[in-house]
């Protein structure tokens, strides 16, 4: 390995801790999108609570929080961030950094997840206290692999925005990358309901797509809802997925970055 490269990749956990640090200088606005993001969910709650009753509350409302939780940890606003360093001018010097820049979004992507998993994990514990051994998870195994599944959903989650966001450079606008990405990962990944509450055909359409990979698959596993065989069956299609998208999204950039105009400066 080469010294560039080598002082390449120290760059990144660097990177990492500055964005990380950043987040501090915003945690009012975080927590403001907190509070938004979950009063709307609150109303999705009571509408699925007045429909089943509350004798379905404890195992049902117990997923229900669990993907609200995972679900903010995992909104990082990729479209936002690609879009603004567009508009801009600053996309040029990112791209003529010393570093990969796919590797460079990761860890900022990265320091997102982890910013927002501290809020996340405190609307989890208020919903624990609340719902009791239904938050539990069903097993210490189903723990260990909810927790492998929790990285892997990442991993996919990056890859998606990733690849939506080369969308940008081709059409200058976030709006439309951000809004059909949006559109497919509410639809499909499980936020509002198990997959396997889905109708028969909607159920099967989200089964052929990764956005169930990302809220889904960790939350179903950690109750039980998925295991043994099944967990393993599906943390392997987590795994393949994660890889294929990283291999689709690394050749579509390197291909549409040829159609990037800087607009600012």
């Amino acid at each position: 390995m080469s010294a560039a490269r080598a002082g390449g990749w120290r760059a990144y956990p660097a990177y990492f801790r500055r964005a990380l640090a950043a987040h501090l200088e915003y945690s009012a606005s975080v927590a403001m999108n907190l509070l938004a993001t979950g009063a709307g969910y609150a109303f999705t709650v009571l509408v699925w609570r007045r429909a089943l009753g509350p004798s379905r509350a404890p195992g049902f409302f117990a997923y229900l929080a669990l993907a609200f939780g995972v679900n903010f940890a995992m909104n990082v606003a990729f479209e936002r961030y690609v879009g603004d360093r567009i508009r801009e001018g600053l996309i040029a010097t990112d791209l003529l950094k010393p570093v990969d820049y796919a590797w460079l979004f990761f860890w900022q992507s990265l320091s997102d997840v982890v910013f927002q998993s501290v809020f996340a994990l405190a609307v989890v514990g208020v919903a624990w206290a609340a719902l009791g051994r239904a938050m539990a998870p069903a097993s210490g195994a189903a723990a260990l692999e909810a927790g492998v599944s929790l990285g892997l959903a990442f991993f996919i989650q990056f890859h998606l925005g990733f690849l939506f966001i080369q969308g940008i450079f081709a059409t200058h606008s976030n709006y439309g990358p951000f809004t059909t990405r949006m559109f497919l990962h509410t639809a499909f990944s499980g936020i509002f309901a198990p997959i396997d509450l889905y109708p028969r055909l909607l159920g099967a359409f989200a089964r052929w797509l990764p956005f169930r990979h990302v809220v889904y698959t960790p939350c179903a596993i950690w109750l039980g809802r998925v295991a043994g065989a099944g967990a393993w069956r599906a943390l392997a299609s987590q795994a393949a997925w994660g890889l294929g998208l990283m291999a689709v999204s690394r050749l579509s950039f390197h291909l549409i970055r040829r159609h990037l105009t800087i607009q600012g400066g």
